[in-house]
Formats: C-alpha cells, sequence, structure tokens
C-alpha cells in the first residue's frame, strides 16, 4: 500500500491530486473525519496553500471511491450527532493504515507546506 500511496502523493494530474489532498487532510485529522467534515477541511486545506478552485462534489466521491478500491480509506456509514437534531447519518471516512500514510506525507511537498503555515500562524497568536 506504501507504493500506492507514494504513487497518488507524487502525480501531478487534478485527480491524484484531489486524491493525495484527501489523504493529506485525513492525516492532519489522525486519519479520520466524517465525510461531511472532510470535503469542508478539504476546502480550507487548498485555500489555505491558495489553491481557490471549487471542488467538483461529483468528483470528490469518485475520488473517495477510488481511495476505497485503492484499500487507503475505509467508509463505513453512521449516525453522528448533532446538536439541532440529534443524530444525522453520515459516513466516517478512515485511513487503513496512518502509519504508513504519516511515513509517506512527511516529506510531501503540499503537506509540508500547509503545516509549515499553520506553525507560522500558531507563532504569530502566541505573540
Amino acid at each position: 500500500m506504501a507504493n500506492v500511496i507514494s504513487d497518488i502523493l507524487g502525480n501531478r494530474d487534478d485527480f491524484s491530486i484531489l486524491m493525495g489532498d484527501i489523504i493529506r487532510v485525513l492525516s492532519l485529522y489522525f486519519g479520520q473525519l466524517w465525510l461531511s467534515e472532510l470535503i469542508l477541511e478539504l476546502k480550507g486545506f487548498r485555500a489555505s496553500l491558495g489553491d481557490n478552485q471549487a471542488i467538483d462534489e461529483d468528483e470528490f466521491e469518485r475520488a473517495i471511491d477510488k481511495l476505497r478500491t485503492y484499500n487507503v480509506i475505509n467508509v463505513e456509514e453512521r449516525l453522528r450527532s448533532s446538536l439541532l437534531s440529534g443524530s444525522v447519518p453520515d459516513k466516517m471516512v478512515k485511513l487503513i493504515n496512518l502509519e504508513e500514510v504519516y511515513n509517506a506525507v512527511k516529506d510531501d511537498e503540499r503537506y509540508v507546506k500547509y503545516i509549515k503555515l499553520r506553525e507560522s500562524i500558531l507563532e504569530e497568536l502566541k505573540r
């Protein structure tokens, strides 16, 4: 699986970048997020890197499905708590092998750029 992850992160076509960004964002959140949160965090990740290109929801769903077929993620239907409605149906998206993903993203250009940006903002807030 490590080769699959590295291949995805290394490809520069739009679809591979989308799949890679999903992997990067999940790794920032200890390997799991609700699907409804993942797309929002993905938009924030991309905006932070100066990439304001809209995310096509069909392409996002296709990327999630492709990552499932590659056995990079697992998607499980569950109920998510909600303050307003008690619980709502959602899907939990989890990286299957977090250690392999961390090893792959630690030197990834987009991931490292985001981490450095986040750290610089946190340093500014401390001042």
